[in-house]
């Protein structure tokens, strides 16, 4: 039987191989990337506090950066334990229960956080004099309690007997039994699957309403009232931005949990065990927490503004106008920007031109 696999087989073959075979030092670099990442995310969130000003949708950011952070830092010294000791399990079931608690922790609270962020630009795009006169800063900070409540209860499942931990092939890693046949540990494995795909296809419904909105181009500034064109314009592409990064979380979201997922929903229906299949499910599951801050930290909006100023520049020849600073705040005339090639020679067909005219004018005169 697949889930009696690490407890009944004679493991010294399987460990001395492991031992021969994989190195630490690729999971060394993994976490020193994921606490990297997260750690500098969370600083340029308090650096640019004067920008976001705190408002809900960075509440959230911010909240995602330390769930994936207090995943890696709570699972990771298991793993070197675990290579420390030449890929033998130490610790016993406590242990076991404790990592898998952990790994359960960390995907149920992440997806759900980023649910709540897809959630969050639906209101504010659709319904923007609801979203602004209702939101309220600290109910942000219940929900998130919520979730984290809600997270710790489902990862509480298995030691409350729904469903059961074991350790995993190659017995290095502790999750919860998807390969039991009772009713407990089938009801266990499909609710677990099921809430994180039905995660990741509600954030899909609510990012592709909002596109939508974008461009049916009936969105207004949420602040609404009396705003002037460019204010709004700012307002829209801000919102662009926020899109953009969401999107690009929910898509590397659906990459990395959908197959752990699929492999969940596929050993519980009683197929033939898959070892290797669920151990690259799991580490894609778990490289999630490694590209989650980095994703932020690369399109961040000022980033983005940076890389559309190269395109232009490198397509058209100019550099465009930021709304910030194309207006002299003082006497309100326009700033003059330097222009391109492609002006250049259009600017000298017109001179070439209105000099043939001169001459040509000139000479019937004369």
């Amino acid at each position: 039987m697949a889930a009696n696999f690490c407890y009944a087989t004679n493991l010294t073959n399987l460990t001395e191989k492991l031992a021969k075979t994989v190195s630490p030092v690729d999971s060394a670099v993994l976490f020193t990337l994921g606490v990297t990442g997260n750690v500098l995310a969370l600083v340029m969130l308090l650096r640019h506090t004067k920008q976001h000003k705190w408002g809900i949708f960075y509440r959230l950011v911010g909240a995602l950066a330390s769930s994936d952070l207090f995943g890696i830092l709570t699972t990771s010294p298991v793993a070197f334990a675990v290579y420390d000791n030449k890929f033998v399990w130490t610790g016993g079931q406590p242990v076991c229960d404790y990592l898998s608690f952990m790994l359960i922790f960390a995907s149920v609270s992440t997806l759900t956080i980023v649910t709540a962020m897809s959630l969050d630009r639906f209101l504010a795009v659709w319904y923007p004099f609801f979203y602004n006169s209702s939101q309220k800063k600290r109910r942000v900070h219940f929900m998130l309690f919520g979730i984290w409540v809600f997270a710790a209860f489902i990862s509480s499942m298995p030691l409350m007997k729904l469903g059961r931990n074991i350790r995993h092939f190659p017995c290095t890693w502790c999750f919860f039994d998807y390969y039991g046949t009772s009713t407990k540990d089938v009801v266990f494995s499909v609710l677990y699957a099921l809430l994180g795909i039905l995660n990741i296809l509600i954030s899909s419904s609510f990012n592709c309403l909002v596109i939508l909105k974008f461009s049916k181009g009936t969105y207004s500034a949420r602040r609404g009232s009396i705003r002037s064109v460019r204010g709004k314009k700012k307002e829209k592409r801000n919102e662009i931005f926020v899109l953009v990064f969401l999107i690009a979380i929910l898509l590397v979201h659906a990459v990395c949990w959908i197959p752990l997922m699929i492999r969940v929903l596929i050993n519980t229906s009683g197929a033939i065990p898959n070892f290797p299949a669920d151990l690259l499910a799991l580490r894609m599951a778990s490289f999630n927490q490694v590209l989650d801050p980095w994703l932020y930290i690369l399109l961040r909006k000022e980033m983005l503004v940076r890389i559309y100023e190269f395109y232009r520049k490198k397509r058209y020849g100019v550099i465009s106008v930021s709304p910030c600073n194309s207006t002299d705040s003082a006497s309100g005339s326009m700033r003059l920007q330097p222009i391109g090639p492609q002006q250049k020679k259009f600017l000298k067909q017109m001179n070439s031109t209105d000099s043939n005219t001169t001459t040509t004018t000139e000479m019937r005169i004369g």
